[in-house]
């Protein structure tokens, strides 16, 4: 599966698995700084925020590797865990949060993690 979203920008995945993440609709006018983080319901942060830049394109690709993905545990009685994830744009002197799919302001962008089955390599 290794991720899939959904029309509402809902990511799901299952921990350990590797996956890109497409964001679309930049200024190709200018060069952003894109970051992507990952953080508990509580605003606990998972990992170091992830950072791309734009180089003038219109897109940019998150790559979240297996390493990255294993840190986002699932509690053992649970089927899954919810998490909530940002991507904040920046420029010179210029920082606009993403909103996501039908995401009002104010809405979390879910991040759901399956628990891993196989170890795998």
């Amino acid at each position: 599966m290794a991720l899939y979203i959904d029309e509402n920008g809902t990511i799901s995945l299952v921990q350990g698995d590797s996956g890109e993440i497409v964001v679309s609709g930049l200024d190709d006018k200018v060069s952003s700084n894109v970051y992507f983080a990952i953080q508990t319901l509580k605003r606990v942060p998972v990992a170091s925020e992830l950072m791309v830049q734009s180089n003038y394109s219109d897109t940019v690709t998150f790559v979240l590797t297996s390493a990255f993905t294993d840190l986002l545990t699932v509690p053992k009685n649970k089927e899954f865990e919810t998490y909530q994830y940002g991507i904040k744009v920046c420029t010179s002197g210029n920082e606009d949060t993403v909103l996501i799919a039908n995401n009002d302001f104010g809405m979390i962008n879910q991040l759901i993690v399956y628990p891993k089955i196989v170890e795998g390599a």
